[in-house]
């Protein structure tokens, strides 16, 4: 247990007294000041913007292909396919060389045969849901196909083989 005797204080210590001081900021702000100059940055703010807005409308971006002469030339002599035009400039602008130099570039011509090699493998494959059409056999078709042992599988060309073979006695 702990009591006054063990701690060495004196019951009677003193108390000291707080005066409390009435501290009145005075508050010398023009509020009525204060809020016009808030106002007028938020106007000045929102006329900025609509300019920058109407500005950004009305400006078109600029075309970026400053191709000269012997660019184009070369793009038409490397018979690249129009697909791939836009791989060689963009290409040409990422190195900063010339889209002749672009085009000797060893990276830029295995990406160009690659995707022409897609190109080619895609018109191979018919990977559209075509019907294909009926076509008639012709009738030497039909009697050679039989001397082969080799039966039509419609029944009008079985009629056709019966009468070819009636015909040829």
């Amino acid at each position: 247990m702990v009591n006054d005797d063990t701690l060495d204080i004196d019951s009677e210590s003193e108390v000291e007294e707080v005066e409390e001081v009435d501290e009145v900021d005075e508050d010398t702000t023009d509020w009525k000041a204060e809020a016009a100059k808030n106002k007028q940055l938020a106007e000045n703010q929102r006329i900025r913007a609509e300019k920058a807005e109407r500005k950004a409308k009305t400006d078109k971006p600029e075309p970026t292909t400053n191709l000269t002469t012997t660019d184009i030339l070369a793009l038409s002599r490397a018979q690249i396919d129009d697909t791939d035009v836009d791989e060689v400039l963009d290409y040409a602008k990422y190195k900063g060389i010339s889209v002749k130099e672009a085009l000797n570039s060893t990276v830029l011509k295995a990406t160009l045969s690659q995707k022409a090699e897609e190109r080619n493998s895609a018109q191979a494959v018919n990977t559209g849901a075509t019907r294909r059409g009926s076509s008639a056999v012709s009738d030497e078709r039909l009697l050679s196909d039989a001397r082969k042992n080799i039966m039509p599988e419609k029944d009008g060309d079985l009629e056709r083989l019966a009468i070819l073979r009636i015909k040829n006695r």
